[in-house]
């Protein structure tokens, strides 16, 4: 497995926990594994998708671990919340320092959580390889016509007022358009969808076993989450909430979504969806997408010219970036932001580098290291 890989799964989902870290004692972090663990055996996993089932799985805090319902000392590959080979066997495994247990719906959430991470180890197990090109993703050409019709098709992919299927072609048709325009980007962004979209759906699909209501709302929040423009311009992360979105939306349409997770295509692909007619942007659409591209080239700059301050010289470097946390990274020209952890095949530098660090990409590179700010 490559650093690349490794990080990619391990860190994935940390930089969406609570920023305050909470205290926790084995004794407690022991009834929240049986708590789990029971919650667990009620779900059916072979309702969520085909052969699914229960992996083993580790909550950890601190040095400590719960596994198969003991206190162990924590491994140091422990990091994240993800899924992970333990002793030969793949697990899933969560850091609750960031997870504050109030009551049962956060019990709850916890598990649907689980199962996300369960989800992830399934995929490995069944072949998967429909991982997105993080680093290409942050070269994706925003500009107010690609926003402006990323914002139409979220409108359509949560308004319930049109019937699964005819909401299905209109995105269709957006999504050609986007092709048109931009092409790898679009394929890129799919596989994002793929990976994460098909996990956060098996977790939200043991949340409606366990808590109907909960499962509603948890859906809705993901709906609000695309339509308020919070995650326009991160496509990486926009990519987790209208990848489970579409999965839904297709199994509420009468689609087949189950696969062998050893296919190739990403998932929007498969579906194959017939292309409804395209309405071209009109000037109103345009006009807010601009407004709003433009207010986030101004932010960027702005975060760029923070790190420069603080990283005000630079050394040569024909280093690669092998290893990063794909949510944490924010690419500006050729600048790379990372404001979590990132490694280099640098040997004059110690690996992972923590924390924030400022990187000058060689020209259009995606990996290559040019610069590396100090």
């Amino acid at each position: 497995m490559t650093s690349l890989f490794l990080l990619y799964n391990t860190l994935l989902k940390e930089t969406m926990a609570l920023e305050v870290e909470l205290l926790m004692d084995n004794a407690t972090l022991k009834e929240i594994y049986r708590s789990v663990e029971k919650k667990l055996s009620n779900i059916r996993f072979g309702f969520i998708w085909p052969n699914f089932q229960a992996f083993d799985f580790a909550l950890y805090f601190g040095d400590s671990m719960c596994f198969q319902g003991k206190i162990h000392e924590k491994p140091t590959s422990f990091m994240g919340n993800t899924s992970i080979l333990h002793e030969g066997a793949p697990i899933a495994i969560w850091d609750m320092r960031y997870t504050k247990i109030e009551d049962e719906q956060s019990l709850e959430l916890l598990t649907a959580s689980i199962v996300h991470e369960m989800f992830h180890a399934f995929q490995k197990q069944s072949g998967e390889t429909r991982f997105p090109h993080d680093l290409e993703l942050l070269l994706y050409p925003h500009d107010a016509e690609l926003t402006a019709l990323t914002r139409r098709e979220y409108a359509i992919l949560t308004d319930e007022k049109q019937s699964p299927a005819l909401r299905l072609e209109s995105i269709a048709g957006i999504r050609n358009e986007k092709i048109k325009r931009i092409g790898r980007f679009c394929e890129d962004e799919y596989l994002a969808e793929t990976a994460e979209g098909l996990a956060e759906y098996a977790g939200l699909k043991a949340l409606s076993q366990i808590n109907w209501p909960l499962f509603m709302t948890m859906r809705d929040r993901y709906e609000s989450y695309l339509l308020d423009d919070r995650y326009l311009f991160d496509v990486r992360r926009r990519a987790y909430y209208s990848g489970v979105l579409i999965a839904l939306l297709a199994e509420a349409a009468g689609l087949t979504l189950y696969h062998p997770l050893s296919e190739k295509r990403p998932v929007w692909n498969l579906l194959d969806v017939p292309a409804g007619p395209f309405q071209a942007l009109n000037t109103t659409d345009i006009d807010k997408a601009r407004s709003l591209f433009v207010t986030e080239c101004e932010r960027r700059e702005a975060l760029l010219q923070s790190f420069k301050k603080r990283f005000p010289n630079e050394r040569p470097s024909d280093a690669e970036i092998v290893g990063y946390d794909p949510m944490n990274l924010t690419r500006v020209g050729d600048w790379l932001i990372s404001t979590h952890v990132i490694m280099l095949n640098d040997e004059n530098i110690p690996q992972p580098m923590m924390g924030d660090h400022l990187l000058k990409m060689k020209a259009g590179s995606a990996r290559k290291v040019h610069t590396i700010a100090y």
